[in-house]
């Protein structure tokens, strides 16, 4: 009796597969779907592989499928990878594709240099035989050939023209006396944590129509509004005479660090007409140094958008200072923070100590800070409850401020022409920090402020009526 058991199940289990291999349909009326027809890639950087992306095949048939061939129609010589079922091969057979199952393939990019600056597409396709049927997903990527720095030191005066974009990874750095000048039109992207550090001199000279950008090199879309993906640039103590007009900086952990000033009666830098917008940490995070500033947006920063600490001399004109940042995130930094000192620790006991540093100048004229939370301007001059002895000399005037209503604004020789009501922007949530038709901004500004610094962030004069907007946006009617 004990032996009729194991023939039975031999017997059942011979009869179960040969069920299973009759379940694998041959009917050529049976096709695959799949989760895209088209795999696309949006700018990879030539020489630099692509990120992994992936697709789905459905088998929503009622049988089993034998797929007896996926291939890459450019064979080992096509630009493009792909990975069936943990194969790394341009042709895989005989996969078997279970009844309401499905399969991922994986697919990666590498595009040759061309020597050109214009964009180049190149295209492929992965062709799946089933049952004497062909189908097909198209592969395409935008390729883009760019000048590829790893790891550079700049030690004689160099020019960044605008034929094709560069691209950094680890570092570039500018050394001590040296000058990098920037071709209005370039484009730089950062790889992951990449700084650009200057030494000596930075001179970035953007226009409107041509602005030079700086951003992180992941280009999908999902990517490109992300905070955080390289390190920023920054300006190093001892650096001086840097400008920066018509830029856009964006997607950084900091977005400028200005270290502090040792050329006297020299600003660090100048900035006009620029954006530094999406950053994960400070926008302008300037520590002891000499900065004027123009018709400029800081926006949306994890920390502060604009951070003027261990004193300095600021000024600002018609600028907007503003933080949305992560609409159901919560921010524990304001949009704009001025300090005037520094904590440091001895090394043998690692106590906390402070550093006194006068803030002789930070002056906002037709500005805007504004933001999400009640409270976006911070005036930090104590420690512990006790005041810093330093000087603490800051004024706005004719400007909006987000602060409390019992934020006492009565000081003339620090608050002139000051207003808590929103300014109206027509979607900061999006970064639009334009003016609605009803802003209170509108003509609020100062007509000596708006004669100094003309031309806001969309090429438009301030003094097209009788009193300037304020902000870094003229509203056109």
């Amino acid at each position: 009796m004990n032996r009729v058991y194991p023939i039975f199940f031999l017997v059942f289990a011979l009869w179960f597969a040969a069920c299973e291999r009759e379940d694998i349909s041959t009917n050529p009326s049976l096709r695959l779907n799949f989760s895209t027809d088209t795999v696309m890639f949006d700018t990879v950087f030539t020489s630099i592989g692509s990120s992994t992306q992936h697709f789905k095949v459905y088998n929503r048939n009622s049988y089993d499928l034998k797929i007896s061939s996926i291939k890459l129609v450019g064979g080992g010589t096509s630009n493009f990878k792909i990975n069936v079922d943990g194969a790394a091969s341009a042709t895989v057979e005989d996969i078997t594709i279970r009844r309401n199952d499905s399969l991922y393939i994986f697919v990666q990019v590498t595009v040759d240099p061309n020597n050109q600056s214009s964009p180049l597409v190149v295209a492929d396709s992965i062709v799946f035989e089933t049952n004497g049927n062909a189908q097909d997903v198209k592969l395409i990527a935008w390729g883009q050939d760019v000048h590829l720095i790893k790891t550079e030191t700049i030690e004689s005066n160099t020019t960044y023209v605008a034929d094709k974009p560069y691209l950094i990874y680890d570092y570039l750095l500018v050394n001590p006396n040296i000058l990098l000048n920037i071709e209005a039109g370039a484009k730089l992207y950062f790889h992951n944590n990449a700084y650009l550090v200057v030494q000596g001199t930075l001179q970035v000279n953007g226009e409107f129509e041509n602005p030079i950008t700086f951003e992180g090199d992941r280009r999908e879309l999902f990517y490109r509004d992300k905070a955080g993906q390289w390190g920023g640039i920054w300006l190093y103590a001892g650096s001086k005479n840097n400008s920066i007009e018509w830029a856009e900086i964006r997607g950084s952990i900091n977005g400028i660090i200005v270290d502090t000033c040792v050329t006297v009666g020299t600003p660090t830098l100048r900035i006009s007409n620029t954006k530094i917008e999406n950053v994960s940490s400070i926008g302008l995070y300037a520590r002891g140094s000499k900065i004027d500033a123009d018709n400029c947006l800081f926006s949306n920063a994890g920390q502060v958008s604009v951070a003027l600490t261990m004193g300095g001399v600021y000024q600002f004109y018609h600028c907007t200072i503003a933080n949305y940042w992560g609409q159901y995130i919560y921010r524990n930094g304001p949009a704009l923070m001025l300090n005037n000192y520094y904590l440091y620790s001895k090394v043998e006991n690692g106590s906390l100590f402070v550093e006194p540093r006068d803030l002789e100048q930070a002056s906002f004229n037709n500005c805007i800070v504004y933001g999400s939370r009640d409270k976006e301007l911070e005036i930090d001059n104590t420690y512990k409850g006790e005041a810093v002895s330093a000087a603490m000399n800051y004024n706005f005037d004719h400007c909006i401020l987000k602060m409390p209503n019992d934020f006492n604004t009565s000081d003339p020789t620090k608050f002139v022409s000051v207003s808590k009501e929103d300014p109206k922007f027509k979607d900061p949530w999006k970064l639009n920090y334009q003016l609605d038709t009803l802003s209170p901004a509108k003509d609020g500004g100062k007509v000596d402020f708006a004669t100094l610094f003309p031309i806001d962030l969309k090429n438009i004069s301030h003094l097209l009526d009788l009193f300037p907007d304020l902000g870094a946006y003229e509203r056109k009617e």
